[in-house]
């Protein structure tokens, strides 16, 4: 496996789907992961293939859609994200080709070097996640810490996000330049702002915010004029 550093990036599937070719366990776990995240998945099984009950359990809850029909290439077309999960090498790596070809980007079972993407382990709370990724060379440890991120983040984290948000609404409404709100969002956090939010709550954390707007909001604070 190569040691090079893969970039961590949130992928947008709205409006787009995803399909993964394969019916056992391997597929299950991929189908849960892009079910918790709300991605239009299907999942495509030979006729004469078993289905894992987890599978079946996501189509009942209709978070999923099973294709029960022979693979061909042509299936592709239309999906943005293809996940070759049938845990044969060949034929992981010729659906891998035929959704290349097509413009889909890949996920291969077993086989990160090939891929063009990961599944990461990652903690959720409402609208956001926290992911962890060792490049695909040890889900274990990408396991371990998602366990420990587990344990870090906040129940409150949503309430958090929810702060933040209103913040940064007023923030856009009374600072006019993209460069001093994000001046004033640098010097927000270098005051501490999310600690103060955390231990004593967004009333006080609130008086940094204005404090902030009011030195910004009239124009008369320029991010030059700022810098020390």
């Amino acid at each position: 496996m190569s040691d090079l550093a893969h970039l961590p990036a949130a992928l947008n599937m709205k409006g787009r789907a995803a399909i993964i070719v394969g019916g056992g366990s391997a597929a299950a776990d991929k189908a849960a992961y892009l079910a918790d995240f709300g991605v239009r998945t299907s999942v495509l099984v030979e006729p004469n293939e078993d289905v894992a009950d987890s599978l079946l359990e996501l189509a009942r809850a209709q978070q999923i859609v099973i294709l029960r029909q022979p693979y061909a290439a042509s299936i592709l077309a239309g999906y943005s994200l293809v996940v070759a999960a049938t845990r044969v090498p060949d034929r992981d790596r010729a659906i891998a080709t035929d959704a290349r070809a097509g413009g889909a980007i890949v996920n291969m079972v077993d086989d990160p070097d090939a891929c063009d993407v990961f599944a990461v382990g990652y903690v959720r709370r409402g609208p956001v996640s926290v992911a962890v990724s060792t490049g695909g060379r040890s889900p274990a440890l990408a396991a371990a810490l998602r366990e420990h991120l587990e344990d870090l983040l906040d129940p409150e984290i949503e309430a958090h996000l929810e702060q933040y948000s209103a913040w940064r609404e007023r923030i856009r409404a009374a600072v006019t330049t993209p460069q001093a709100r994000e001046q004033l969002w640098r010097e927000l956090r270098a005051a501490g702002l999310y600690g103060v939010l955390r231990a004593e709550g967004p009333e006080v954390a609130g008086l940094l915010v204005d404090e902030g707007i009011t030195r910004y909001a009239d124009g008369s604070l320029t991010v030059e004029d700022s810098a020390p």
